[in-house]
């Protein structure tokens, strides 16, 4: 019994690993794979716009771009920085609308 449960344990580490291998490497992760790579003293002397700039130029896709805005923090007089890529924020604005029309009892279709 204990052959037969080793023996598949070793077939499904086996499968997991050579499916995680064959997997294609997403554009955004070959761009960071290329960027700069900075010490742990340089990141900590860094602003948050000179990281944000370096991020921005090591993406290939405008799409994966960094963008960074003050925002009010509900329940308080404090703004905090809040950074999301393009497509994050294009997500979070048709997730919306979406919202919005099934309150209204519509949808929204929007126009390429």
């Amino acid at each position: 019994m204990n052959q037969i449960a080793v023996t598949l344990m070793s077939a499904c580490i086996l499968a997991v690993t050579a499916g995680c291998s064959s997997m294609p490497t997403s554009q955004t992760t070959q761009d960071l794979q290329s960027a700069p790579q900075f010490s742990e003293e340089e990141k900590a002397a860094m602003t948050t716009e000179e990281k944000v700039a370096v991020y921005n130029e090591s993406m290939s896709q405008e799409r994966d771009e960094l963008v960074c805005r003050r925002e009010h923090v509900v329940g308080s007089h404090f703004k905090k920085t809040v950074c999301r890529t393009r497509a994050e924020m294009e997500a979070e604005r048709r997730s919306a609308q979406d919202a919005m029309g099934q309150a209204r009892g519509t949808t929204f279709k929007p126009v390429d």
